[in-house]
C-alpha cells in the first residue's frame, strides 16, 4: 500500500534479540500517518524477532555484513517502488530516542535532503544515523546511486564513510537542496553528537549516541547520560 510518509529504522542484532532501547525507538516511531519499515540484520533470516512482525508496515531482513547503508538502500528501493514521491525519515540504531516528535522535524526539513547535524570534520557531510529525504522516486534514488549502489555493499567501516557517508551530501547537492539543522565547522570539536550533546538536547535535537555508554564514553560522564534516560523514561540496561 502506498504511504505519503515513512520512518525507515534500521536495526543491528547479531544476537537476535531486541533491547529496551530499540523497543523506545519503535514505540517513538509509530505514530499516526507515519508508516514504520524495519530493515533488521539478523545471522538468519529466521533469527529476526516475531515482535518486529507485528510493529512494522514493512519489514526486511538482511544479513549482517554491509553496514548500514545497504539497510538504507534496501529500503528506499521499496519507498520509491511502492510508495513513489513519498517523503521518509531513515535512521539506525546507533542512537537512544527520539526525545522529540520527528513528524514535527519531517513537517520543516527545509531541504530535499536534511540532516540532523553535518560536519566539516574531513569535508562537509551530513552524518548518516539520521537524516529526512523528500519525494523519493526511483528518479531520485538514481541520482543517488553512487552513494546507494544497487547490487554492491561495502563491507568495511572505511570504505563506508568515505564512499558514502561523505560523499552523501555531495552527490545529492548536484540534484537537490541539502542542509542540516546543526552544523559544526570542526574548529572546537569533532562530533557534536559526542562532544556537545546535551547543547544540542537542549536546542531540540532528538537523539543521543548510544555510543556514550560503550566506545566513546569518555567522551561524557556516563552517569549524566544515564540521568538524561531516566528523566526521558527511557529504558536504562545493565
Amino acid at each position: 500500500m502506498s504511504r505519503p510518509r515513512w520512518a525507515v529504522y534500521f536495526v543491528y542484532l547479531p544476537d537476535g534479540r531486541l533491547q529496551a532501547s530499540h523497543r523506545f525507538t519503535l514505540a517513538s516511531l509509530r505514530r499516526p500517518g507515519l508508516a514504520l519499515c524495519v530493515v533488521c540484520a539478523t545471522p538468519k533470516a529466521g533469527d529476526v524477532p516475531p515482535d518486529l512482525h507485528e510493529q512494522a508496515d514493512a519489514l526486511y531482513w538482511k544479513g549482517l555484513s554491509g553496514y548500514d547503508f545497504s539497510a538504507y538502500t534496501l529500503a528506499l528501493e521499496m519507498v520509491a517502488l511502492r510508495s513513489p514521491g513519498a517523503d521518509v525519515l531513515v535512521m539506525n540504531d546507533s542512537v537512544f530516542g527520539p526525545f522529540q516528535d520527528l513528524g514535527g522535524f519531517m513537517d520543516a526539513a527545509s531541504w530535499d535532503l536534511t540532516g540532523f547535524t553535518a560536519s566539516a570534520l574531513c569535508e562537509n557531510h551530513l552524518q548518516s544515523y539520521a537524516f529526512v529525504l523528500r519525494q523519493v522516486t526511483p528518479d531520485r534514488l538514481e541520482q543517488l546511486r553512487p552513494v546507494f549502489p544497487r547490487h554492491k555493499a561495502y563491507d568495511r567501516m572505511g570504505e563506508v564513510v568515505l564512499c558514502q557517508e561523505l560523499q552523501l551530501a555531495r552527490v545529492a547537492a548536484r540534484h537537490m537542496s541539502v542542509g542540516a539543522w546543526w552544523y559544526n565547522d570542526a574548529r572546537r570539536f569533532d562530533d557534536p553528537c559526542l562532544q556537545r550533546p546535551f547543547e544540542l538536547l537542549d536546542a531540540g535535537f532528538p537523539f543521543l549516541k548510544k555510543s556514550l555508554l560503550g566506545k566513546m564514553g569518555d567522551c561524557q560522564d556516563p552517569r549524566r547520560v544515564i540521568e538524561y534516560l531516566r528523566r526521558q523514561g527511557h529504558p536504562v540496561e545493565a
